[in-house]
């Protein structure tokens, strides 16, 4: 088990104590359901220095030495093993058509795509779709509760961060050591701390503007988040499709 997936256990528990009590918030106040802002500045300035002395370093190394291609090949793989996941929450929330083209994207991509790390999945008409068991909550009518800014993972709500521990269960990298039992414990580390150094590096542009050109980093980052989440939950895929897709919330 990695250190994120722990953490986001724990988080978890703490989110599962208040979850049944909170009330729907108001999708046009943005602002209602930051009941702990002290906490959250506090998280959030975290993870800012995190990210300005340690992850944004690392993918503009990562951006340095690793050829495009190479980087298009790893971005496509981590995005492939995320598929499993975006079926089985697909099926959870009853939505049949999209479980059916994630499943067809990742048979694709599995059998003529060398494992997912090329996409001719997308070109077949069978484009990404992600979601995660926050949106699979949200639909069946959980609500969002408090707004959280978490170590480590970032903005977040309580149903959020309870989604986030049931879709590391459904990720593939979870089952690392059992699926590849010789490897040692690092690797699943190291895989871990690449995917999130390969999104950081994919995201760049608008984590950068987000983080370090807003007058208030920690109001904006919890404006787009707060948005783009209900508008995914709503089913409002045009409205989200507007918002940056920064996040990777389940994965």
């Amino acid at each position: 088990m990695t250190f994120i997936a722990t953490m986001g256990r724990g988080f978890a528990a703490l989110a599962l104590l208040g979850l049944a009590s909170c009330a729907s918030a108001d999708p046009d106040d943005l602002s209602a359901t930051d009941t702990t802002p002290g906490f959250n500045r506090a998280m959030h300035g975290f993870n800012l220095a995190l990210d300005r002395n340690v992850l944004r370093p690392a993918a503009q190394g990562y951006d340095f030495v690793t050829p495009t291609l190479f980087k298009h090949l790893i971005g496509n793989g981590f995005s492939h093993l995320e598929l499993p996941g975006d079926f089985v929450n697909y099926l959870l929330q009853g939505r049949i058509e999209p479980a059916l083209e994630t499943l067809g994207r990742f048979s694709v991509n599995t059998v003529v795509g060398a494992g997912g790390l090329l996409d001719p999945a997308t070109e077949a008409g069978l484009p990404k779709r992600p979601t995660d068991f926050g949106i699979t909550l949200g639909r069946h009518g959980v609500a969002e509760g408090n707004y959280l800014v978490l170590p480590l993972f970032g903005p977040s709500t309580t149903r959020d961060a309870v989604g986030t521990v049931v879709d590391r269960a459904l990720h593939p990298l979870t089952y690392l050591g059992y699926i590849a039992p010789g490897l040692p414990p690092a690797a699943g580390i190291a895989l871990n701390v690449t995917e999130r150094v390969d999104a950081r590096n994919r995201n760049a542009d608008v984590i950068d503007d987000l983080l370090y050109e807003s007058e208030d980093s920690y109001i904006s980052l919890r404006s787009v988040y707060l948005q783009r989440r209900r508008a995914l939950v709503a089913g409002e895929e045009g409205g989200a499709d507007a918002l940056p897709d920064i996040f990777d919330q389940g994965n």
